[in-house]
Parts: C-alpha cells; sequence; structure tokens
C-alpha cells in the first residue's frame, strides 16, 4: 500500500489527526474561521463512561466526529449559511 492510499485510509478513522468540531478543517488563523463555539463539558454524573466531563473539550470533539454537521429536524447546515 502506497504513502497516498495510507493517508486516505487514515483520513476515514474519526480518532486520527488534530481533534476539531465535527471535523471541520483545522485552521489556526482565527480570522478565517467561519463560526466560534464557546461551552462548557458537563457530566449528570455517571462516571462509567469515555465521555465523563474530567476528558473535557477532547471528549466533545471525539463524540462529534460521528455526528452530522446540519441538524436533522430543522435540516440547518450552519457552516453553509454563514457561508
Amino acid at each position: 500500500m502506497s504513502d497516498s492510499n495510507d493517508e486516505l485510509m487514515m483520513e476515514t478513522m474519526y480518532w486520527w489527526g488534530i481533534p476539531t468540531l465535527f471535523r471541520c478543517e483545522h485552521n489556526k488563523d482565527l480570522s478565517k474561521c467561519d463560526i466560534a463555539l464557546a461551552g462548557v463539558p458537563h457530566s449528570t454524573g455517571n462516571g462509567t463512561t469515555e465521555r465523563d466531563q474530567h476528558l473535557g473539550p477532547r471528549a466533545v470533539r471525539h463524540v462529534s466526529a460521528g455526528l452530522r454537521r446540519v441538524h436533522l429536524d430543522f435540516n440547518i447546515n450552519p457552516w453553509k449559511k454563514k457561508k
């Protein structure tokens, strides 16, 4: 398998690369960012899952990697609306 095939395969893995919310493109230049989100991870007290608040922002990004960017009930895609 070539390096490009390896990279293509790894890009499909949710845990590969720099973790971003909803697998959005990583951009260090804040002036080129479309949407900013702020919040505090919260757990209702279940201490047996990987999604507890002690894992903080990384856990939120991890869970969001498996979600869609479009709100299913309202069919809203904030990234498309912004552009």
